[in-house]
């Protein structure tokens, strides 16, 4: 059995890191007791089912600091390997995001900064004997999942190939097409007289494309979808995937999503190509 513990400082992100390990095959539970991590580890073990599991502890577990290298040893004993990944961020991040949720830090306190300020100190010791340390100050949501991803999944298996191809419609569809997006909805910079003889690869058009609202509200879902399903072909044993994004002719709206979405991807550690199939037909 592979047991990871999530831990470190409050507002680092170890939600997100959990739920990123979930998507890689580890059975996940959060804020488990301490004292029950061994027998937790034992029933999956008797299970049989799962070989991999993920932990998220932090501060508001009292036993934690007191009791953890007594279970670790315990766990480490029987043959099983543990591993601690710690998220940390700058301290006035972590205020920021704290102001910004309006939640409540986990160790209470009215003086938010004195309490961020002391749970550094107090997990300063277990900080010090862990196997990574995540600084999450500078990443995005996607961008620490993919720290994540970089991290386990390139121990657990080779990373899933991925190409993304922009196309015209008006040309037919791609002979390989895994997943199909039609962004022929969003306003077409053909129209515009100085960006026609352009293509979505010049800045002027990903300009006007990104001034639009609506391209903004549906480049934020298909980021969601996308990064959501890669996941789950990984798990299926998928080694390839085709993504295509098609506008009417292929030159413009086509050709700048599938250049926003590759940098997305490749922000998150995939092998990615791109394809312009018809961005000058």
């Amino acid at each position: 059995m592979r047991l990871v513990i999530v831990t470190g400082i409050s507002g680092a992100g170890k939600s997100v890191a959990l739920r990123s390990l979930e998507d890689l095959g580890f059975f996940a539970v959060d804020n488990l007791p301490v004292p029950l991590t061994n027998g937790f580890v034992q029933l999956l073990v008797r299970d049989g089912e799962f070989d991999k599991a993920a932990i998220a502890i932090d501060i508001r577990n009292a036993d934690f600091l007191n009791q953890w290298a007594e279970v670790k040893k315990s766990i480490e004993d029987q043959n099983h390997t543990v591993q601690i990944l710690f998220l940390e961020a700058d301290r006035d991040i972590i205020l920021n995001r704290f102001k910004a949720t309006r939640r409540p830090h986990p160790l209470g306190g009215m003086d938010l900064l004195e309490t961020i300020t002391n749970e550094r100190k107090l997990l300063k010791t277990l900080r010090d004997d862990v196997t990574w340390v995540l600084d999450t100050s500078d990443l995005t949501v996607h961008e620490l999942r993919g720290k994540v991803f970089g991290i386990f999944n390139d121990l657990e298996k080779p990373r899933l190939i991925i190409n993304v191809c922009s196309f015209g419609f008006s040309s037919g569809l791609p002979m390989e097409s895994d997943l199909v997006f039609d962004v022929r909805f969003l306003p077409n910079p053909y129209f515009i007289s100085s960006l026609r003889e352009l293509t979505g690869k010049d800045r002027p058009v990903g300009d006007y494309i990104e001034s639009k609202e609506i391209f903004v509200e549906f480049y934020s879902k298909l980021e969601d979808f996308i990064i959501f399903l890669i996941p789950q072909y990984e798990k299926e044993g998928k080694s390839y995937l085709s993504i295509n994004i098609g506008c009417t002719g292929g030159k413009h709206r086509s050709v700048y999503t599938a250049e926003k979405i590759a940098s997305t991807l490749r922000k998150l550690n995939y092998k990615v190509s791109v394809n312009h199939r018809d961005i000058y037909k």
